[in-house]
């Protein structure tokens, strides 16, 4: 039975079928054979409805939903250009920014591929024109998108804690310390990174106006004016 299943999802996928379909004709195929036709269909009916029954699933979908808006519009620009004032002047700090803005932005959307999109989109090319080697800009993106199956919300921790009977909110708390400590270890190999490569610093933002420091100034009080909404989504 395995192997026909296999060998037809196999079949399906190299004709150009989407992924649904494979796996929904295999799950057919595996029904049929394990109980002599359908005549026990109203058994699989039962288990697609207590698949689906969890309250906790309903915030999958909300979670993509919100993902998508904030993909499609300026949050996440905004959200970067808070982070860069505050940290971007540090030696490696336009990299430690991306580390920092795909966690951040993970923790409110829980989606690891809206976090490369929204982030990895505007600054790659700042990464690139800053002197960072494109195999490390593309590698730094994808891994600090990866910090969004740990900190909550996080649609991943969502599905195993219905599947497996976990408590979801034990998950997400257990999922702190790790996304942070994975942040802290990017963090401190983005400066090391900068320091050998000799990469140039970004400019200081200054919290006065005036002089040289008035458009710095304006910068991180746009931001952060523009960004305290997201942040109060974070808690």
């Amino acid at each position: 039975m395995t192997t026909v299943m296999v060998t037809t999802m196999i079949a399906l996928l190299l004709l150009g079928f989407p992924m649904m379909i494979p796996l929904i004709t295999a799950a057919v195929i595996g029904f049929y054979m394990m109980f002599n036709g359908f005549g026990q269909m109203d058994t699989l009916i039962q288990q697609m409805m207590a698949g689906i029954r969890p309250a906790s699933l309903i915030a999958v979908p909300m979670f993509i939903l919100a993902a998508d808006i904030m993909t499609r519009g300026q949050s996440a620009n905004r959200l970067i250009d808070m982070v860069m004032a505050f940290i971007g002047h540090i030696k490696g700090g336009l990299a430690v920014s991306t580390a920092a803005s795909c966690t951040l932005f993970g923790a409110v959307s829980g989606s690891t591929q809206a976090t490369v999109v929204a982030v990895g989109s505007p600054l790659r090319p700042k990464m690139l024109k800053a002197g960072y080697s494109d195999s490390f800009t593309l590698a730094l993106i994808i891994n600090s998108s990866d910090i969004a199956f740990l900190i909550p919300p996080s649609i991943g921790m969502i599905i195993y804690g219905v599947i497996s009977g976990t408590s979801i909110g034990e998950l997400f708390i257990a999922g702190i310390g790790p996304g942070l400590m994975i942040l802290c270890m990017f963090s401190i190999y983005c400066i090391i990174y900068a320091i050998v490569k000799d990469v140039p610093t970004e400019a200081k933002s200054t919290w006065r106006a005036g002089g040289s420091g008035s458009a710095g100034s304006l910068a991180t009080w746009l931001s952060g004016h523009y960004c305290w909404w997201y942040l109060r989504r974070c808690v």
